[in-house]
């Protein structure tokens, strides 16, 4: 991850917030899609740190851990990033359920 990468999450993502992040490559293509359920900040620098030089960023703050996980949910679905080696978590303790129709991890 560049220092610049590591400043600009500082800059603009709270810390200690819920939220979701997508990497994205030079050309913009999607590469990753992350949540955080605690501390999007960390998690996106951490996320970054075990990437391939991700060069850009995009985040959603939510309202809560469900609602951070079911946007994951939807952006891994939409944009099938190939650094996502598997269906986004869920939680322990929880029986979320993906909220996208088909999916084998959904209702």
């Amino acid at each position: 991850m560049t220092l610049h990468l590591m400043e600009e999450v500082d800059n603009y993502v709270e810390k200690n917030s819920i939220g979701a992040y997508i990497f994205l490559s030079q050309n913009e293509e999607v590469y990753y899609v992350g949540r955080s359920d605690e501390d999007l900040n960390g998690r996106i620098k951490k996320s970054a740190k075990e990437g391939r030089g991700y060069k850009y960023f995009y985040f959603k703050y939510e309202s809560s851990p469900m609602r951070a996980y079911h946007l994951e949910c939807k952006w891994y679905h939409k944009y099938e990033p190939p650094d996502n080696e598997i269906h986004p978590r869920v939680p322990n303790g929880t029986i979320w359920r993906c909220p996208v129709s088909g999916c084998e991890w959904g209702k």
